[in-house]
């Protein structure tokens, strides 16, 4: 029976991006869809696992106590305000506590088929999925919901939502090709990476890109500073090759147009210029600080139970959403409802440890839930965010497995 239910939430896992991409397509075409459906299915799996487990059970009980009282409260003052927006704020407090909740569950959950080769398959699957449409001119551009912007989706709706999957999953995929020394596999993958990049080539990507690439140059330090030793020449042509490509086309490309276009736009001619208050806001956080006052000014002139209980989703999508994640949730469930979020997602970052590059990861997306979101009550991005947790504690249970077989 728990080699069936490792099998289920093993196969759920690489489902996922079918889910996903199947979620999207009703997005575009304006269909219904189960995608959160199926997650909530899920997610209630997580809550009856930990609510049945022995270890720290009346920790579990009490937090979810607390959320569910939270709900409750929260749904019967919606019933008087606005009964026809429940449903919207039933649907969004599920977004905001399914994070913490899958963080809490992967990190109890053993599950010997989770590993970073999870990772690998996940993110192929996005790749071909992104990939694929592209050269038979099929999927869509940014474009057709931003018309200022230029940016392909394939079939996928959020660009951010996207980015921040192949942040999370790529480089996980890349040391599992490093360990397992399928150099063809990698060479061939990176290519698929690379013309992603290419395609999906957002502000937060090329920074995130940067930040991974000093990641895995300090991690592999002693094995880069060998191979450079060895092949110093062809390193050297490996450089000037790079850094003349990045010449060639960063200038041509639609980020650094975007780029051109922002800084013409507001009039930026100098760095003095860039580092104003209103032009970090303009072009680092594309408005966000002006949502952010916006929605924060209909917060301050909210009554008591407004502050204590929130805006709620429907008046801030109705106002601008901030799209930084903690403004988004705070302003949305109030006083009340962030105490408890922060009391249980607190709780869970605490029953497991992350380390290396899990870590890394998981800081990363943090800092990008700071500014352009989409990471904290994005179902699409939380369901990896939280599985690497997941992997890390299949990871270190199977190193001390390893440590005890040899001690004995």
């Amino acid at each position: 029976m728990v080699k069936d239910k490792e099998k289920f939430v093993y196969y759920f896992l690489l489902f996922l991006p079918i889910i996903d991409l199947f979620t999207s397509i009703a997005t575009w075409e304006g269909w219904p869809s189960i995608g959160l459906v199926l997650k909530g299915f899920f997610l209630l799996f997580a809550v009856v696992f930990l609510l049945k487990k022995n270890y720290k059970k009346r920790y579990y009980w009490f937090f979810f106590f607390l959320v569910l009282l939270y709900g409750l409260l929260d749904i019967g003052y919606w019933m008087l305000q606005n009964p026809s927006n429940v449903i919207t704020e039933i649907t969004h407090l599920i977004k905001v506590f399914y994070l913490p909740v899958l963080v809490l569950f992967f990190g109890q959950y053993e599950n010997k088929y989770l590993s970073k080769k999870t990772f690998f398959y996940l993110s192929c699957l996005f790749l071909l999925f992104y990939l694929v449409p592209y050269p038979f001119g099929l999927g869509h551009n940014i474009s057709e919901v931003y018309p200022n912007k230029d940016l392909y989706l394939s079939y996928f709706y959020i660009g951010n939502e996207l980015a921040n999957i192949f942040i999370i999953l790529v480089p996980v995929g890349i040391m599992y090709l490093l360990e397992v020394k399928k150099k063809v596999w990698l060479g061939i993958y990176l290519l698929f990476v690379f013309f992603m990049l290419l395609l999906l080539g957002t502000k937060t990507m090329y920074i995130s890109v940067f930040l991974i690439l000093i990641y895995f140059l300090l991690r592999y330090r002693k094995c880069v500073w060998k191979i450079v030793r060895k092949h110093l020449v062809l390193f050297g042509v490996v450089i000037v090759f790079g850094i003349s490509f990045l010449g060639i086309y960063l200038p041509r490309s639609q980020f650094w147009k975007n780029i051109e276009t922002s800084l013409n736009f507001y009039e930026v001619n100098s760095l003095r210029d860039l580092f104003t208050l209103e032009n970090i806001d303009n072009i680092i956080y594309s408005n966000r600080l002006d949502f952010l006052g916006n929605v924060h000014e209909e917060y301050a002139r909210g009554s008591l139970s407004v502050k204590l209980l929130g805006l709620g989703r429907t008046r801030i999508a109705e106002i601008k959403d901030i799209e930084i994640d903690l403004f988004d949730i705070f302003y949305s469930i109030g006083i009340i409802g962030f105490m408890v979020y922060v009391l249980f997602f607190g709780f869970a970052l605490r029953q497991v440890r992350l380390t290396g590059i899990y870590l890394f990861l998981f800081i990363l997306l943090g800092v990008i839930s700071m500014f352009t979101g989409h990471v904290l009550i994005s179902p699409m991005t939380s369901t990896y965010l939280a599985l690497l947790f997941g992997v890390c504690l299949e990871e270190r249970r199977s190193s001390c497995e390893i440590m005890d077989q040899k001690a004995t």
